[in-house]
């Protein structure tokens, strides 16, 4: 009975991709995606190999939203050397939320610095079928650019356990840019 309260409305997704790598000769490269989310918690492993060179890739945080929304977060991008710790601390107030981010400055997660962050969240279902999700991150960090996080979110319900998903990100931290965008199944648990 506990374990069914925990897991209520969570969801086991994974995807793949496999493309002809862009520096020949190299192998394909690929990307295995597997993990576990809900409104509160999301867990992502990937691996990939990109030119020969293979990463893993981890994404992991816990959403706590009463008065304040608190959201602990772990990324570690090897593909693209990105790697933090962070909290965010904001007020949501109809879908924009605006607070402060604390987030670790070396690669040995010691070192923090704390930051204004701006996000917004606009989630829409539409034929009972298709919801779309757009959201948006933005940081300023004090020795750096105005660093940004967008995401959407493209999902259509197959069945009432299944679903078809798109997901696309655009995102600039700690001096990096990058995108993808992906296609993969949800399995609500």
């Amino acid at each position: 009975m506990l374990l069914d309260s925990l897991l209520a409305g969570t969801m086991l997704f994974s995807s793949f991709a496999l493309r002809t790598p862009n520096v020949q000769p190299n192998p394909d490269d690929y990307e295995v995606s597997i993990g576990l989310t809900n409104n509160n918690f999301h867990i992502n492993r990937q691996w990939e190999r990109e030119l020969g060179t293979k990463y893993i890739d981890d994404l992991m945080w816990i959403k706590v939203d009463n008065v304040l929304y608190f959201k602990p977060e772990y990324m570690n991008k090897e593909s693209k050397s990105v790697k933090y710790l962070k909290l965010d601390s904001r007020k949501n107030i109809k879908g924009v939320s605006i607070g402060a981010t604390t987030r670790s400055v070396d690669t040995n997660l010691r070192v923090y610095e704390t930051f204004a962050s701006i996000g917004y969240v606009n989630k829409k279902t539409y034929l009972e079928k298709i919801d779309v999700e757009f959201t948006f991150d933005g940081y300023a960090p004090p020795k750096s650019d105005f660093e940004y996080e967008n995401k959407f979110k493209f999902s259509w319900k197959l069945t009432d356990s299944i679903r078809l998903y798109n997901v696309g990100e655009f995102s600039k931290l700690k001096g990096i840019e990058f995108y993808k965008a992906k296609i993969g199944v949800e399995y609500t648990l």
